[in-house]
């Protein structure tokens, strides 16, 4: 199974989505591995710096050196993971349509910001696009609410917000300091701060993802 972060606005949380997720899906039944096709490469950059084993493995790939590379280097390390999680680089549009091709599930996180709710909108319609062109129901798309604080009006208002946007909403994830500090320290959240709130909030959305990916299975 293929899942692609997306979203074209920079700064809404794609990384550390992609990370925690890969993290919590990693099982001993589930293999999982994580592709980080953004340029600035974050996510290969706290792998090299973990000081712990990793649950999964992160394969940097450039994905402006071609489509044809691209679809190549996918089916290689998806090939031995059972999930496969892709981290796409805001503001390059063929990268994303090409994950959005090749997905089976899009997530798209949104920040309560209304520069990320653009990109959302966005992003969704490029998930529509790539539906129309495979010509079935993939990929499925996910819209996370991320990075919420917690009390806070637009905070709650952004799930409703998202709904209107007509795709599934998964479980939302709270701006948390422990989220900072686990990256800072090259680990996920499950390694930095097991049974925090934050790692609860993973833990819920994760299982919401694998009652998703079972129904792309069907």
């Amino acid at each position: 199974m293929l899942i692609a972060t997306l979203n074209q606005k920079g700064g809404c949380g794609k990384t550390s989505l992609a990370l925690n997720l890969a993290a919590m899906l990693a099982t001993p039944r589930h293999k999982a591995a994580l592709i980080d096709a953004d340029p600035q490469g974050s996510a290969a950059r706290w792998a090299k710096q973990s000081p712990d084993k990793r649950p999964f493995e992160v394969f940097p790939l450039d994905a402006e050196e071609g489509a044809g590379r691209f679809k190549t280097e996918l089916a290689r390390i998806s090939a031995g993971v059972d999930i496969l999680m892709l981290d796409t680089p805001p503001e390059l549009a063929q990268a994303s349509m090409l994950a959005a091709l090749l997905a089976d599930v899009v997530l798209v996180p949104v920040t309560p910001s209304p520069f990320d709710f653009w990109g959302a909108e966005a992003a969704v319609s490029m998930a529509r696009e790539a539906r129309k062109k495979r010509g079935g129901q993939l990929p499925r798309v996910i819209l996370i609410p991320f990075k919420i604080r917690p009390g806070t009006v637009i905070g709650r208002e952004l799930p409703a917000a998202l709904a209107n946007l007509g795709e599934p909403v998964g479980p939302g994830i709270s701006e948390r300091v422990a989220m900072v500090e686990a990256a800072l320290a090259g680990q996920t959240i499950d390694q930095y701060d097991p049974g925090s709130p934050a790692h609860k909030e993973f833990q819920e959305l994760s299982k919401f993802i694998l009652k998703e990916l079972r129904k792309v299975e069907k």
